[in-house]
């Protein structure tokens, strides 16, 4: 027996020695033969086999356990494959392909084609791209990386709002936003903020109505299709990320800094100080101890006693209301594949503190990405939940126009604890002016809470039925819930305080209100494809169905008047409760398809066509057809001096025509609807009233026609790379709300009328590298914009058309869209400003013109600096050619804390620019220039009176240059990383956003991009909490 088994020992040993030899551990380096640098991410695969990995920052991999003889696949994008005998200690040379036109780009329904088969523009950015300073929101991220796309913040809010707009308005009243496809699946835009910025694997750009045709009339306005990641081949990955960032307020507007509180005296015509007063039109600061606000109770005399403070401009003493806001995202990801699947699980929690003191964002989101083939089939499920939990202010304005109510020597810091009878002049019963009160007590005593939860469920089937044929089922719903909570706390003003005469302390009592929203989409795609080959010629054709579901409802208790002071339940009531509940529900179906023909690899065409039927319209005219077509012609496949070229890697020339329709109208707007009647019945019977806008059933959609013409072009190996577009798209049908006659019984009625052209150039440069010395290199993007809209027609009868109030945005034929017209002085043909011969001041004239509201250039510049570890990365930014308002300047101006209004010292002056008219006996009208004659006043009557009415004073250049993005990151050397035998990656970042800004010295008010509004409303800054400036720092360990 032990014979037996020291036989079977050495059997084994020798097996096993056997097995050994013929197995080995692969390592070596992956390097691109062009410029002699490492290939980061590059696959490489044992043939035949499961076994691999990717190369790490330096290029460098391993894989043990290598069968003998066995073979290498490496690839990576842009690089031809390469294959290699497995072997220790290999330098793998991947040669460039040179063939960007190769690549797999995304395009309408998410369909993969070679980039070269393409006849319109699309645009990709990459994570690395996206990810450059780690910011918490994904929206933003976007700024400044490819032509053609605006993104504008309409708040700086913790929860604040963007604009997503392609190729600019098409659109009067309608929606301007792109549509946000998330992997497949159409998702309201609003969810690309909820997204976590490190799920996304790249964002694909389409940017007209050639490239989304297929989707249908959501899609009219472009297209952002977000993929999301999946796993890697190779071994699991497991990474961990921290980001610390710290956000400070930077850009508020320019306040005076001369003048305290007070009034211009009526009998001297010389400023008073008034201790009392908010308007800031006193005397000058003369470091003198001065009384403040009115006499305060004090039990030993019985008129009271001031509050005394230095009569000195206190630096920052605004600004202090402002924190040093603060974000903790803590995010971790796994991610693990093979060649019959691939998995992503990731999570973040984000804990963010605003710039305003109690203002706090907690989000948090969770994604699970698997997919799985199986011969002939493949599924992948996608699913992802965040859930978002605010808690701020609900002042007006972030409490911003208070501020401008404080008087400039008063420290608003110092009377933070509002509450504390130590802290005199700080309650509202004591605060520093009669007419408003303390901005700490409004942040305390005015709040909002709120909780979000956002679900997305995504599935997608494909299955090859034949060689030829492969049919896709796709299904996806995006539902949304929220839930708020708004309250006001109570404050009973004593006796003392209610004396005052202006009668502004006033007691405030408790309300809570309490509301609840779901929103769901539900969209199906079912698509077969078929290609088949014949001689020279590719044909491929595909036919698709859809069916959408779009469901609201929103319901609202309140009670403005509860018994016991600051418990904020609805039980807690007097008198009635209030309220309101709504819901919509629309429903879409389409039936699309397309064809394809390709020549030779070089020529190609494509048909497509698109059927909608929507709920929105009336039954008789709810079904609209739109066409598109495409050609893409490959120059350097066919011109032999060209495809032999060193210098010209590729040459393409496209173009496309479409047209896409969408309806601009909300639910039931075609319906005869009822509104609750306010005033009657009396008492608490309820009523109704048929509405004022008179249905007209005979809407249609709005439709646009878009011609482009484009060219790729890629020189010295792609090393240079440049794309180029210009296309002319025009929306007729405009669907506005036009006013009619009292006489007929209603006040407005929706109609089609209107027809808006928007032309444009865009252009792409890629430099990569631009220069490479040893192991520097420099690589730079330049994306270049110029963009016109135009009014072309309105309805018979109108010029112009109000899209947001009298001082705002219009419609405007022959002019640029959106125009902002504002008051103007009168002026003389020559455009001097008329002032009266005797008083000197000038007088308001009509409404006019100012200039167009979206930028008319829009220019990127990403350049990013790489020596051996360390890489230096920015985004900059400019906009011009273009205006806005600022939503401050009026209040300002009524405050007195407005810079402008102390330029002449408040004493009298020459008014710039100003002629005085002079008429004859023969009635003859001439005008001399006005050197003598000063406005009768400079005080408060000016510049709060005749001054504050030109509102075209207000409106001011909007051009900006910004340093939008700033990362410098070290990547430990992978050298030093393998030796811990656990971790893959360590990298190390300081990141910074809207760390400069320039704009034009007429600017006092501000960052120019905050616009409030919504997705028509442009134009509009410095109504929002101020922007900061954000620095940080991100560690990131890969196992």
């Amino acid at each position: 027996m032990g014979k037996r088994l020291l036989l079977l020992w050495t059997f084994l040993s020798v097996g096993f020695q056997l097995l050994v030899a013929q197995s080995l551990n692969v390592s070596g380096v992956v390097i691109s033969k062009e410029d002699d640098l490492p290939v980061a991410g590059a696959a490489v695969l044992v043939k035949g086999s499961s076994k691999g990995t990717i190369t790490d920052i330096d290029g460098n991999f391993s894989i043990a356990n290598v069968p003998q003889n066995a073979t290498l696949v490496v690839s990576f994008i842009g690089q031809k494959t390469t294959e290699v005998a497995a072997a220790a200690n290999l330098r793998i040379l991947l040669d460039s392909d040179t063939q960007l036109l190769n690549e797999v780009v995304i395009t309408a329904l998410g369909i993969q084609r070679q980039a070269k088969e393409v006849g319109y523009a699309t645009a990709k950015i990459t994570a690395d791209e996206l990810n450059v300073s780690k910011g918490t929101n994904a929206t933003s991220a976007l700024i400044g990386k490819v032509s053609g796309l605006q993104v504008t913040t309409q708040s700086a809010n913790l929860d604040g709002d963007v604009r997503v707009n392609l190729r600019g308005s098409r659109s009067f009243k309608g929606d301007n936003s792109a549509l946000l496809v998330l992997d497949g699946v159409q998702t309201p835009l609003s969810y690309l903020q909820s997204l976590n910025p490190n799920d996304i694997e790249n964002v694909s750009v389409l940017k007209g109505a050639g490239a989304a045709a297929l989707y249908g009339s959501d899609a009219a306005n472009g297209v952002l299709y977000v993929s999301t990641k999946q796993g890697n081949r190779g071994k699991p990955n497991l990474t961990y990320s921290l980001t610390t960032t710290f956000d400070k307020v930077a850009y508020l507007p320019k306040l005076q800094s001369r003048f305290g509180p007070g009034q211009t005296s009526s009998i001297t015509g010389l400023p008073d100080y008034v201790a009392d007063e908010n308007q800031q039109y006193g005397t000058e600061f003369d470091g003198s101890l001065i009384n403040v606000g009115s006499p305060l109770f004090d039990p030993e005399n019985p008129n009271g006693t001031y509050l005394q403070l230095p009569y000195s401009f206190v630096k920052n003493g605004r600004e202090s209301f402002y924190q040093t806001g603060v974000g903790i995202q803590n995010d971790v990801s796994y991610s693990s594949s093979d060649e019959r699947g691939s998995m992503y699980l990731s999570y973040q929690h984000l804990d963010k503190t605003g710039t305003i003191e109690k203002d706090k964002q907690i989000r948090q989101t969770l994604r699970f990405n698997a997919s799985r083939n199986y011969k002939k089939l493949t599924v992948a499920a996608k699913t992802s939940y965040s859930n978002t939990a605010n808690d701020l202010n609900n002042i007006s304005s972030g409490g911003i126009y208070n501020l401008m109510n404080t008087a400039g020597h008063i420290n608003i810091r110092d009377y933070r604890n509002w509450s504390d009878p130590n802290v005199r002049g700080a309650s509202p019963d004591e605060w520093l002016n009669d007419y408003y009160t303390n901005p700490w007590f409004q942040l305390d005593n005015y709040r909002k809470a709120n909780r979000q939860d956002r679900l997305t469920l995504s599935a997608d089937v494909d299955y090859q039925a034949f060689p030829w044929l492969k049919l896709q089922a796709r299904g996806g719903i995006s539902l949304g819930f929220t839930n708020s909570t708004t309250t006001q706390g109570a404050y009973h003003f004593t006796d003392w305080a209610k004396k005052n005469v202006y009668g502004a302390r006033n007691d405030i009592y408790s309300l809570v209100s309490t509301k609840s929203s779901l929103s769901s989409r539900t969209n199906l795609d079912f698509i077969a494809s078929a290609d088949h080959a014949f001689g020279d010629f590719k044909l491929k054709g595909l036919l698709g169905y859809s069916i959408q579901d779009v469901y609201a409802e929103s319901k609202e208790v309140k009670a403005d008047r509860l018994e016991i002071d600051n418990f904020f339940n609805v039980k807690n009531k007097i008198g009635e409760l209030g309220g309101s509940n709504s819901w919509s529900r629309s429903r879409k179906l389409g039936f699309f398809g397309s064809i394809d023909l390709g020549y030779r690899d070089w020529a190609f065409l494509q048909v497509t066509g698109r059927n909608d039927w929507t709920s929105l319209l009336d039954p008789s005219r709810w079904s609209f057809f739109y066409p598109s077509a495409n050609v893409s012609v490959v120059l350097s496949e066919v011109i032999p001096s060209l495809k032999e070229s060193d210098t010209v890697s590729h040459l393409k020339l496209r173009s496309s025509a479409a047209k896409v329709g969408t309806v601009n109208i909300d639910n039931y707007n075609l319906d005869d609807l009822v509104n609750t009647a306010s005033y009657f019945p009396f008492g608490t019977l309820a009523a109704y009233s048929l509405s004022t806008n008179i249905r007209n059933r005979n809407i249609e959609p709005e439709f646009t026609t878009e011609y482009e013409v484009g060219a790729e072009l890629g020189l010295l190996r792609d090393r240079i790379t440049l794309e180029a577009a210009v296309y002319s798209q025009t929306t007729t049908g405009q669907t506005v709300n036009i006013s009619l006659p009292v006489s007929t019984g209603y006040t407005s009625s929706y109609t089609n009328a209107g027809t808006m052209r928007g032309r444009g150039l865009e252009f792409d440069l890629h430099l990569n590298p631009l220069v490479k010395t040893g192991d520097f290199r420099f690589n730079l993007g330049v994306n270049l914009t110029f963009i016109n809209t135009k009014v072309v027609e309105l309805t018979d009868g109108v010029d112009e058309l109000v899209i947001d109030g009298d001082y705002a945005d219009y419609a405007i034929v022959g002019m640029s869209y959106p125009m902002i017209k504002a008051t103007d002085w009168k002026r003389n043909p020559d455009g001097k400003v008329i002032v009266d011969a005797v008083t000197g001041l000038p007088s308001a004239g009509d409404i006019v013109p100012i200039g167009k509201a979206d930028p008319a250039i829009r220019l990127g510049i990403t350049p990013t600096f790489r020596y051996k570890d360390f890489s230096l990365s920015g985004v900059f930014d400019y906009r011009g050619g273009h205006y806005t308002r600022s939503g401050l300047e009026y209040d300002m101006l009524f405050t007195g804390s407005s810079y402008l209004s102390t330029i002449s010292g408040r004493q009298r002056f020459v008014f710039p620019n100003s002629v005085i008219a002079q008429t004859d006996a023969a009635g003859n009208t001439t005008y001399r220039d006005n050197t003598d004659i000063t406005v009768n006043t400079g005080g408060v009557q000016f510049w709060n009176g005749i001054y504050k009415t030109g509102r075209a004073n207000q409106v001011f250049s909007a051009a900006s240059w910004r340093l939008r993005e700033l990362s410098l990151a070290y990547d430990v050397p992978q050298r030093i990383v393998n030796k811990t035998k656990v971790l893959q990656r360590v990298s190390a970042r300081l990141v910074a956003q809207n760390l400069f800004m320039w704009v034009p010295k007429t600017n006092y008010w501000g960052d120019p991009d905050y616009s409030g509004g919504g997705n028509n409303i442009a134009g509009m800054a410095g109504t929002s909490p101020a922007g900061a400036r954000t620095f940080g720092f991100n560690v990131l360990v890969s196992f």
